[in-house]
């Protein structure tokens, strides 16, 4: 899949379902709400301290479109924070078109590091300054049988395609009556260099070889209360591999090795 010839060098942050603003509701537990704000700013930190290129957040960055304006003002902030490229993917949480959260608020006025993508039939985005392209297609409310990656175009002309999406991969044991279905074929067809996966909150590698490399990064913070999560750090070298790390929120406890992630593999 990969194209012949030397590719830039770059790393990328991967994260998903971080849902800020679960807990912004009357009567809420102000410690889940700080919790969740807290997962994310240790994102951000270790974004930073890693020194990524570029950061893709695969859905459901919001949990609705209710959340306080001083949740927006947060999130708005800590993307700024990071100084580097972000492509937010909206999820089904944080869906585009009528009463989207993404109305209300433009985080590109404070982060202007910012790209929401907001096309429901998809839209690739050239990342300034760097040999990057990104597709993908964002969730609405108005498509019942929504396939984030059905459909997907021909590689573009920059060294690394990517792609991002929000749904359920369906792997031999998955249940079908489960929403947003990410097929194997699409992948295969989509021939991106990584695509990066959300709707999970279990970190899992879904896909290498002839389906390119795919990865739920799982929640930072569960919604459930369960702490522990990660980010992904994805390395793209120079001879076109693709690389995953899993970087664990808490500070001091060991990272996860590519090969050390846990894989789907398994179920074939």
């Amino acid at each position: 899949m990969p194209r012949s010839g030397t590719r830039p060098r770059l790393r990328l942050l991967h994260t998903s379902d971080v849902h800020l603003g679960a807990y912004d509701y009357r009567g809420a537990d102000e410690g889940s709400r700080a919790a969740l704000e807290a997962g994310f700013r240790r994102v951000i930190d270790i974004g930073i301290a890693e020194g990524v290129d570029l950061a893709l957040i695969a859905g459901d960055f919001f949990d609705n479109a209710r959340v306080r304006e001083e949740t927006l003002a947060f999130a708005a902030e800590q993307l700024a924070r990071l100084d580097r490229p972000v492509v937010i993917a909206p999820g089904n949480h944080d869906h585009v078109g009528p009463h989207s959260v993404y109305d209300r608020r433009d985080l590109s006025a404070t982060a202007q590091n910012v790209t929401v993508m907001r096309q429901q039939d998809g839209e690739t985005v050239a990342v300034d300054g760097l040999e990057v392209e990104v597709w993908a297609r964002s969730h609405t409310e108005t498509l019942p049988d929504f396939r984030p990656f059905e459909g997907v175009p021909p590689r573009g002309d920059a060294a690394w395609q990517l792609g991002v999406g929000h749904g359920h991969f369906i792997h031999p044991n998955a249940l079908l009556h489960h929403s947003f279905h990410i097929l194997e074929e699409h992948l295969v067809e989509a021939q991106r260099d990584y695509v990066a996966l959300g709707h999970w909150e279990q970190m899992t590698r879904v896909a290498a070889g002839e389906l390119g490399e795919a990865a739920y990064s799982g929640a930072p913070i569960g919604l459930g209360g369960e702490s522990g999560g990660h980010v992904l750090i994805v390395d793209l070298q120079e001879d076109g591999a693709v690389t995953l790390r899993a970087v664990p929120l808490a500070e001091g406890a060991p990272h996860l090795a590519h090969d050390d992630l846990p894989y789907l593999r398994g179920l074939r």
